[in-house]
């Protein structure tokens, strides 16, 4: 479900990240925030496929996320961002600052203060930045240990589109008996994520369609 917040400051408690404008937001429901600590609390188990190592898949995924949002805080201010030396992309093997959404079985997801995500062969996952301005949609398929990517969703007409994704699901998806569901979960993948903002609620790259 897609879930938009916009906070004041005064009712928030947000989490300063790296120096790459990462925000991390707390519900306002403190019911909400407790039964979270207490499941960020719970140490997960080791990834079930060992050919994905949970906390280097969270680093590759942080990683390529902090390198569109630089590229794209870069092309619009004459003040440049530069990589932090020592980002921390990962909390306790859970994504700090970013969320993980399984488009394949949508019961699997995570975020900052959430469960602990599965990465499952032949899964399609969602992740972006849950700071709203610089959420940058990207989809990546698990493929015998490989990732293949779309980056920066729809964004500009220079980026990966929808359709790029779609088409190069299709033969892979053609004995699927949840085919359908997939692709209308992969067409609306903006839907299956959790944003954040506090003062701008802007998307910096506005969405083509």
């Amino acid at each position: 479900m897609f879930i938009k917040y916009v906070f004041s400051i005064l009712n928030i408690g947000m989490l300063i990240l790296t120096s790459n404008a990462y925000s991390q937001v707390k519900s306002e429901n403190m019911q909400t925030v407790k039964l979270k600590s207490a499941e960020m609390n719970k140490k997960c188990e080791p990834n079930q496929e060992n050919r994905y190592n949970r906390v280097k898949m969270l680093e590759k995924l942080g990683t390529i996320l902090d390198e569109t949002m630089i590229s794209y805080y870069n092309a619009k201010y004459r003040i440049k961002k530069k990589p932090a030396k020592n980002p921390k992309f990962v909390i306790d093997e859970r994504p700090n600052g970013f969320f993980v959404y399984d488009l394949t079985d949508t019961s699997n997801k995570t975020e900052p203060l959430g469960g602990c995500i599965e990465f499952k062969d032949n899964h399609i996952y969602h992740f972006a930045l849950i700071h709203l301005p610089y959420s940058f949609s990207h989809i990546v398929i698990l493929e015998e240990g490989q990732l293949q990517v779309f980056r920066a969703i729809n964004c500009n007409d220079s980026q990966d589109k929808i359709k790029d994704v779609l088409d190069y699901l299709e033969p892979k998806l053609k004995d699927e008996k949840d085919k359908e569901e997939i692709i209308g979960r992969v067409k609306n993948y903006r839907k299956h994520g959790i944003y954040g903002a506090i003062d701008d609620d802007i998307l910096q790259c506005p969405e083509v369609k």
